[in-house]
């Protein structure tokens, strides 16, 4: 049911929410419960059924949710993964997943160790969200609509309101008064320009030139169908990357991406044949019997970006940012809805400080916290990213050891599973390597876990060398003291970054495993 209104009335205690993308309606979800009313405005008529959308250019290609991110959801929305799984997502129970090594020659394959979950497309995960946010009390959406600059007080302190107009009309402007304002707009956000519009002076952002491109075809599976592996994931190196996963009704996503301006075809012929050129061998294990869902589509990121609106000298009262419009990430690792739902959270968690215990600067201190807890997703992509030829960073905190820590996580994915079989043959399932991994890139637990002093050593007591030994050695000598304090000097303290995150028991990925 559409929850959409047309009409705009200025009442006290009312929140709106700028866009209705992934991070605008986890934002309504939290802001529900401290407002009367919630008004979620956005430029695109709202689909009745999952599809994507011209506001969310990126919908047509692979999404997917990391496991912070469905812990999350599942809070938010209890009964989420039940409620994609009745309309048609796959589920993911009882499957598997295989990481192709960097050179496409090498795989690992592990049961999904994550109990229920489901798969599906951006347009139907989107949906889901939606139709929930939409039955909530209070909330409202505005649809067709471009917001076109904030309304703020005399003094230009306090956000008040924002002025919008029909999609696609130059004419009429309606002004929506509110206590405040959240700006998930996405990679097109123009608060940098209005705040620049007020007077504001915007601190030094960092970004990640990556020029990213990526390639998506869907492809159709019979009914009857028996696929092994439901992921498939293979990180970019001096080649593309390839994700697969499948999907609701029997479709599947391949996706092909790359970095520093190699950009993947568009051409059917052409991207079959880079596919095969990346993953050789699986390739008939993936797509036999597959038929394509049309020709590939392309999506072109010339950067990412992190803005830091907390350092401002001054911030307004009453204005809010999260989402892309925040922070936005290298797509090809899934984190940037996630990332939405941790801000999402933190969101939630300030909200119920503020009610609790009320302090001044509640604007600044959200984007603070929502810093520290974004902070380990935009360095695990950065690090893996500045580590490809022609991609570099411009901003005020270069990262530092990008070369270090690359090959040191090569060496892990190398010789981790080495250590593990011993590990499981002990009954250490929770301890092993590529557990440890997963929960690192799925944001559950700090990389400090997982790139230490103690995992090093024993990484490099593997009897036989490779070539990542080698390098990894050389590499060390190059930097003086001890590796716990070349640690200190090159990754960031993510000690708050963690802070409040759910206890969760590592039981429901350790099951299948068993």
């Amino acid at each position: 049911m559409q929850n959409e209104t047309t009409v705009t009335q200025e009442k006290q205690q009312q929140a709106v929410v700028i866009g209705a993308g992934i991070a605008g309606l986890l934002a309504a979800r939290v802001l529900a419960e401290y407002y009367e009313q919630v008004l979620v405005v956005e430029r695109d008529a709202l689909p009745v059924e999952p599809q994507p959308r011209a506001g969310t250019p990126q919908s047509h290609h692979l999404h997917r949710l990391l496991p912070r991110g469905k812990m999350i959801l599942e809070h938010l929305f209890p009964g989420f993964l039940d409620g994609l799984l009745e309309h048609g997502a796959f589920s993911l129970e009882h499957t598997k997943s295989l990481l192709i090594a960097k050179d496409g020659r090498t795989a690992l394959s592990a049961p999904n160790a994550t109990g229920k979950d489901a798969s599906c497309s951006r347009a139907l995960l989107e949906w889901e969200i939606r139709q929930r946010v939409q039955a909530l009390a209070g909330v409202r959406f505005l649809s067709h609509q471009d917001v076109v600059g904030l309304i703020a007080s005399p003094d230009r302190k306090c956000i008040t309101g924002i002025c919008a107009r029909e999609h696609g009309q130059l004419a009429e402007r309606t002004t929506i008064a509110a206590n405040l304002i959240v700006d998930a707009s996405g990679r097109s956000s123009k608060l940098p320009h209005w705040l620049q519009e007020l007077g504001y002076q915007l601190p030094e952002d960092e970004q990640v030139h990556s020029a990213i491109g990526y390639s998506t075809r869907y492809y159709q599976f019979p009914v009857d169908a028996h696929r092994e592996w439901s992921t498939v994931l293979k990180p970019f190196a001096q080649s593309d990357g390839v994700a697969f996963s499948l999907l609701e009704n029997h479709t599947c996503a391949v996706i092909i991406g790359n970095l520093g301006g190699h950009y993947p075809p568009t051409d059917a012929v052409a991207f079959e044949q880079r596919l095969a050129a990346a993953i050789g061998s699986y390739l008939p294990a993936l797509l036999q019997d597959a038929q394509p869902l049309g020709d590939p589509r392309g999506y072109r990121i010339p950067v990412c970006v992190r803005h830091h609106f907390e350092q401002m000298e001054a911030w307004p009262t009453g204005l809010l940012v999260m989402g892309d419009a925040l922070c936005n990430f290298d797509p090809i690792y899934g984190q940037g809805m996630s990332v939405a739902a941790i801000e999402a959270e933190t969101l939630a968690r300030c909200l119920h400080e503020q009610q609790s215990h009320p302090q001044s600067g509640f604007e600044r201190h959200v984007l603070q916290r929502m810093q520290e807890a974004i902070a380990p997703a935009w360095w695990l992509s950065s690090v893996s990213d500045l580590n490809t030829p022609g991609v570099n960073y411009t901003g005020p905190s270069p990262l530092r050891g990008v070369r270090l820590i690359q090959l040191y996580l090569d060496l892990y994915l190398k010789n981790g599973p080495v250590h593990d079989r011993e590990l499981i043959q002990k009954g250490m399932q929770g301890q092993t390597y590529m557990l440890k991994n997963f929960l690192m890139n799925g944001l559950l637990i700090s990389p400090r876990e997982v790139i230490n002093a103690r995992v090093l050593a024993t990484l490099l007591a593997v009897e036989e060398a490779s070539v990542e030994q080698q390098l990894l050695v050389e590499l060390l000598h190059a930097y003086p003291g001890s590796f716990e304090v070349i640690l200190d000097e090159i990754i960031p303290d993510f000690s708050r970054s963690f802070e409040g995150l759910q206890a969760f028991t590592q039981e429901e990925f350790l099951a299948p495993l068993r």
